[in-house]
């Protein structure tokens, strides 16, 4: 019973989307053909058997553009963190001095500290460029710029 009152309801859809579909005209038929992507099992039917009427071949839709993609970096490791607090703390202070690094692996590394000695740790990556500036400044001892500022507005 089931079965047959989906070939009906079938036959009505099909039946509704011929009407339809012989009332438009030869360009907006065609602009359907090409929009089909949505389309039910009894319109996209109709929708063929009123184009093989006409004779109307769909053209092939237009391609879409090519995406930008950015452009690969050649960056190099400055560093390795076992534990994750450490690496975003070396990476605010190089940006701080202007120099654009970046993490990798440290979602990783947070989801399963487990893996971080199999994944080589976090890494702090910088330009080739920046190597030697970010490995001086993560060298210096920490605070000791801003201690003797401190010290001199105090004395």
């Amino acid at each position: 019973m089931i079965l047959f009152v989906a070939t009906l309801d079938f036959g009505k859809e099909y039946e509704r989307f011929a009407s339809h579909y012989s009332q438009m005209s030869d360009g907006e038929l065609l602009k359907v053909a090409l929009e089909s992507s949505e389309l039910s099992d009894p319109a996209w039917d109709a929708l063929e058997d009123e184009l093989d009427r006409r004779k109307l071949e769909v053209p092939e839709p237009e391609s879409l553009p090519e995406p930008i993609l950015p452009a690969m970096r050649d960056l190099v490791v400055l560093r390795r963190f076992r534990d994750v607090p450490e690496a975003p703390l070396a990476k605010g202070r190089l940006e701080a001095s202007g120099i654009e690094c970046f993490l990798a692996d440290e979602n990783m590394v947070r989801m399963d500290w487990f893996i971080s000695n199999l994944l080589g740790g976090v890494k702090l990556l910088v330009q080739p460029a920046d190597f030697s500036k970010a490995s001086e400044i993560l060298n210096e001892p920490v605070g000791s710029d801003s201690s003797d500022d401190f010290e001199s507005d105090q004395g």
